[in-house]
């Protein structure tokens, strides 16, 4: 009988789960903006199971983002301090990488170009965000001018130490959520130029990132970690190219 109840609530659910339009295969503007509407909060819920943590203020949002004067179209969301907004261009090759076959895991062979996937690498940045707000007013922790929103502003953008970090957290999580498809082969850079080229963007800042600090936040635990990165000065080139630097310096907290 308990098995029997349980296959009847799958099918139910399955029954329930709203189909998404799709076009060639992919998602659609307006099938996005649904997608956001309809499963914001649960997101937000999903999200704060797997860190074990509460998110506030956080508000998602489907939008257009080629109006922006500085878009890059090969991002697919941004975050300003409690406001996600996710791109409803049809760039996505589904709504969540749960929904491909193993067969269609197999011959994309990499990707973060999920719907889902977008919606927890932003809400990590307000993760961030707020992890560093808690430092500063409830724990009287210094947070580095790097990652502090105003000076992050007005500081110099071709810096690549606070990306690294910050981009590199929000990867660690959503591998660690199983909601990305990763490389098979990771990309190490190997100079300077290595950092900015165009081309390794996603390799360097994402993936490469995302890899050296998995070690270390295994050990601290995320929030924790969090913590004594955001504490620290970010990681220079030279560091970057050898992480065992950076973390051979980090004070602790």
């Amino acid at each position: 009988m308990t098995k029997l109840l349980f296959i009847l609530l799958l099918l139910v659910s399955i029954q329930d789960r709203p189909d998404y339009p799709l076009k060639n295969g992919r998602p659609t503007s307006k099938g996005i903006d649904r997608y956001i509407e309809e499963n914001g909060d649960a997101l937000i819920m999903e999200l704060q199971d797997f860190i074990g943590d509460t998110l506030y203020n956080a508000f998602i949002y489907a939008e257009d983002l080629s109006k922006n004067s500085d878009y890059d179209p090969l991002e697919l969301g941004f975050y300003y301090p409690n406001e996600i907004f996710i791109t409803n261009a049809e760039v996505f090759l589904a709504y969540e990488v749960g929904e491909l076959s193993k067969k269609e895991r197999d011959s994309i062979g990499h990707s973060n170009l999920f719907v889902k996937t977008a919606v927890f690498h932003e809400l990590m940045h307000h993760y961030i965000y707020q992890v560093g707000i808690e430092m500063l007013r409830t724990d009287h922790i210094r947070v580095d001018r790097a990652y502090q929103s105003f000076f992050a502003i007005y500081s110099n953008r071709e810096d690549p130490g606070s990306r690294f970090i910050e981009e590199g957290i929000c990867e660690y999580v959503t591998l660690k959520m199983n909601e990305i498809i990763p490389p098979k082969r990771l990309f190490v850079p190997k100079s300077p130029l290595d950092l900015t080229r165009q081309e390794n963007g996603y390799n360097v800042f994402y993936i490469y990132s995302s890899h050296c600090l998995s070690g270390f936040l295994d050990t601290t635990g995320l929030k924790r970690g969090i913590k004594i990165l955001l504490h620290n000065r970010p990681p220079s080139i030279d560091e970057i190219l050898d992480p065992e630097l950076y973390f051979a310096r980090l004070k602790g907290i």
